[in-house]
């Protein structure tokens, strides 16, 4: 009786053993687990950079326009920066993480975002599209006393009711011709010096001086654009029968 007593306590004890499975399981879910769980975290708050996108939109009068940024990611910004060609640039929040950045001139937006943790992104914007160049004064020719001349602008396109001419006394002189369709006019020459100034659509100005001789019965035109109010010109050239904006 004695003997099958000790036995049956030994299997009992023998079933009440955890197996090693239940241990095994037991170190996964209580250690492994939380370990890897929290180093992910901890390296995704180390190592995160700040997700930004950067639009830039059209333009309406060449005279402006805007980029959207929009922070997509949730982690803390610590800081952000906005400059164009160096210059800080003010933005306007509208909702969310969702800035406007007014643009008033070409040249290479950039845009740097840091997140609290220090890791930051930056991005460039190459901004192309507004109209900060002259119209182009060019095709001129001269032919019994009256010049003739062509004005381009490839952006926000020619101001004809911004052209006029002034001879060399400074009276206004007012053209002959003028082809809209062609971009073509035409005034009576002066030798002394005629000075002609146009304007594009986005108010950039060009100017322009021609003076004249004769070389035996051929007429030759002289002069060329000017340095215009807005910037840019070219120098001009001698005895040519046309000049062209820079």
């Amino acid at each position: 009786m004695q003997h099958n007593h000790k036995t049956a306590t030994y299997q009992s004890l023998r079933y009440q053993r955890p197996s090693s499975g239940n241990g095994l399981g037991h170190l996964l879910l209580f250690y492994i687990l939380p370990f890897i769980v929290f180093n992910t975290i901890l390296f995704y708050c180390v190592t995160s950079r700040p997700k930004v996108s950067l639009e830039l939109a059209d333009t309406n009068d060449y005279l402006t326009t805007q980029a959207t940024m929009q922070i997509k990611s949730w982690f803390p910004v610590k800081s952000m920066e906005v400059n164009l060609e160096g210059e800080a640039v003010e933005m306007e929040k509208t909702k969310g993480k969702t800035y406007v950045i007014p643009l008033y001139k070409n040249g290479v937006l950039e845009v740097r975002v840091e997140n609290l943790n220090g890791m930051s992104t930056t991005l460039f914007e190459h901004v192309n599209i507004l109209d900060d160049n002259p119209p182009s004064i060019e095709d001129t020719a001269i032919l019994d006393g009256v010049v003739t001349l062509t004005v381009t602008d490839s952006q926000s396109g020619v101001n004809f009711d911004s052209i006029y001419a002034t001879n060399s006394a400074g009276e206004r002189v007012e053209p002959l011709t003028v082809d809209r369709a062609t971009c073509t006019l035409s005034y009576e020459m002066d030798p002394s010096g005629l000075h002609v100034f146009a304007q594009d659509k986005a108010q950039n100005q060009v100017q322009a001086t021609f003076t004249s001789h004769k070389e035996g019965d051929t007429e030759t035109l002289d002069g060329g654009v000017l340095d215009g109010e807005e910037g840019a010109g070219a120098e001009a050239g001698g005895e040519t029968a046309g000049a062209n904006a820079a």
